[in-house]
């Protein structure tokens, strides 16, 4: 058995992160996802020792949801949650997540200690994807507006194709180098009229075409 254990500095005091881990508009910008993967529905934050249920997909679009519930909660100080999974890429198995909030002259400390994990890359899958998830959450603590899937796959009415997890990427792309909105407003119009209308075989063909440029560019 293993435990993980990770330290993260977010540019903001506890009592102005914390909102992040109760409000729903601000927890699906930053939580559930691991790295390629892509949250497309959670309910609002269960009461304490109510069970939540994350859905997500994969690069490829297949399906998989994390599960759990919080376990104790000290507004501003300390969260406590049990989490598995059910598929995906992360290895299941039911684990208790500690995360401690300590103030810094820069802003909050976050503290995580998380386990038992059955072997080292169970835990290291962990690692990879809390780096991932408190990444984004840096980002939406200093007031970014991180791109969320989730709102594209509400928006798109449920397509989560290849060619759809492609275009957000793009989507996303343009709103972080500042493109202007009405030329961003053009390409979400034309995204989510006419991809739910392709064929299987043609999104799938259009979407490894655009997946391997947003790739390369990313290289």
């Amino acid at each position: 058995m293993s435990e993980l254990k990770l330290e993260w500095k977010l540019p903001a005091p506890p009592d102005a992160v914390f909102p992040a881990f109760a409000q729903p508009a601000l927890i699906r910008r930053w939580f559930g996802a691991p790295p390629g993967c892509h949250r497309t529905h959670a309910p609002d934050p269960g009461a304490l020792g109510q069970p939540y249920r994350v859905g997500l997909r994969d690069a490829a679009g297949r399906a998989f949801a994390q599960v759990g519930c919080i376990v104790e909660v000290e507004p501003g100080r300390f969260l406590a949650l049990e989490m598995d999974w059910e598929g995906g890429p992360v290895p299941p198995g039911r684990t208790r997540a500690e995360l401690t909030f300590h103030p810094t002259a820069e802003g909050t400390r976050l503290e995580l200690r998380q386990g038992p994990f059955a072997d080292d890359a169970a835990r290291d899958a962990h690692r990879a994807y809390w780096e991932a998830c408190l990444g984004r959450l840096a980002r939406v603590v200093a007031g970014e507006a991180v791109p969320c899937f989730e709102e594209f796959w509400e928006e798109s009415r449920g397509y989560v194709g290849p060619l759809a997890v492609a275009a957000y990427a793009v989507l996303a792309g343009l709103r972080e180098s500042g493109a202007p909105k009405e030329a961003v407003a053009q390409v979400e119009d034309l995204l989510y009229t006419h991809l739910p209308r392709l064929r299987e075989d043609t999104a799938d063909a259009l979407g490894a075409v655009l997946q391997s440029r947003v790739e390369g560019g990313a290289s």
